[in-house]
């Protein structure tokens, strides 16, 4: 079917009067003035919808620019046929694009996100302020503790204030913190924010010298030192928000939510090698043995591959190797004090004794 028309070229504002033919694949657009040019039906598009009783407008990708203007209306509805395109809304190659776009942007959210949450808590965990870190960390021990006794005599807290002073003589800028022991039948200690660091029952009848508990304790001192807790609440707070605006929901109490406390105890291996070398660093500092460290993650380590973790209402608490990846390395890295440096033990037999009956 041969039809007349007229052609813009785009480039001068003149009329072109033009025969244009169809053959199911391609325009072909002939007049005196353009020459011959061909139109493939995959690049044409409507300039504006087709309407009945007006002209129908098209353009094509290859000829930026061009106009053909058809007024036959069968013409029309036969091109119509062929290149569903023209009808107007959104055809599979708009929708292929666009998905394309949404996909890109996804991605490049995600990276961004990605970024943000991995680089910036580190960075935010230094500057939060302290009224911020030891209200969140409370509420974090409250939570974790889940109505377990905190065991609190004053000989038992005074044997852990004489561990920590003696940890403090080798390392004069030590963080300021806290220590608690709850009567928890799971064996682990961990740093919250705010300088807290909580030590399970079960852990200290598990330690048969103050050097093992001493090492245990400067490793998490390691963990408050280089603000770690605070680090990794900014970060798994920023993924469950993120989460809550992907699915719409709330996400629920975050401090009370389970999978986020036994998330809040993982910490990455550039974590753990960090404490590890903090409490490698103050033990020789204190004179005090670090064999003591290696022995009872020895220790330890058997027990867990005996008998696996704990469970029950405080398995979210693991044990205290469960979240700690690579532990047979780190253990290699832990040496005797250097030769000549006599160890001193971290508190005398009597405090020792008071500290294990702490819980009563």
């Amino acid at each position: 079917m041969a039809v007349a028309a007229t052609y813009f070229d785009g480039k001068t504002a003149g009329e072109n009067p033009v025969t244009v033919v169809f053959d199911g694949t391609a325009i072909a657009i002939s007049g005196s003035n353009v020459g011959k040019i061909i139109w493939p039906v995959s690049g044409l598009h409507a300039i504006d919808p087709p309407a009945l009783g007006q002209v129908f407008r098209l353009t094509h990708d290859s000829w930026p620019g061009a106009r053909l203007v058809l007024r036959d209306e069968a013409f029309i509805v036969s091109l119509i046929e062929r290149a569903p395109q023209l009808k107007g809304g959104i055809s599979s190659g708009d929708v292929g694009r666009i998905f394309g776009w949404i996909v890109g942007g996804l991605a490049f959210v995600a990276l961004a996100t990605w970024i943000v949450l991995y680089f910036m808590p580190d960075q935010l965990a230094h500057v939060m302020p302290n009224s911020w870190r030891i209200r969140t960390g409370n509420a974090i021990e409250a939570a974790m503790a889940e109505g377990a006794k905190r065991c609190d005599t004053a000989d038992g807290q005074a044997a852990l204030g004489a561990l920590i002073g003696t940890l403090a003589e080798g390392t004069p800028d030590l963080p300021a913190v806290s220590v608690h022991v709850y009567d928890i039948p799971v064996m682990n200690a961990f740093a919250v924010s705010g300088g807290n660091i909580i030590i399970t029952r079960k852990l200290l009848d598990q330690a048969d010298t103050p050097e093992e508990l001493a090492g245990v304790l400067a490793h998490e001192i390691g963990h408050v030192n280089y603000r770690h807790p605070e680090a990794q609440m900014i970060r798994l707070t920023g993924f469950q928000v993120l989460a809550s605006l992907v699915t719409g929901s709330n996400g629920g109490n975050t401090v009370a939510n389970a999978a986020f406390l036994a998330a809040l105890l993982e910490h990455s291996r550039a974590m753990e090698a960090q404490a590890d070398e903090y409490a490698r660093t103050a033990l020789v500092n204190a004179s005090i043995d670090p064999m003591g460290l290696k022995s009872f993650f020895e220790k330890v380590l058997k027990i867990e591959k005996d008998h696996g973790v704990g469970t029950g209402p405080f398995a979210a608490l693991g044990n205290i190797f469960a979240n700690h990846p690579g532990t047979e390395d780190r253990i290699k890295l832990i040496k005797p004090l250097p030769a000549g440096q006599v160890a001193k033990p971290p508190m005398t037999p009597e405090q020792w004794q008071a500290l294990k009956k702490i819980c009563g």
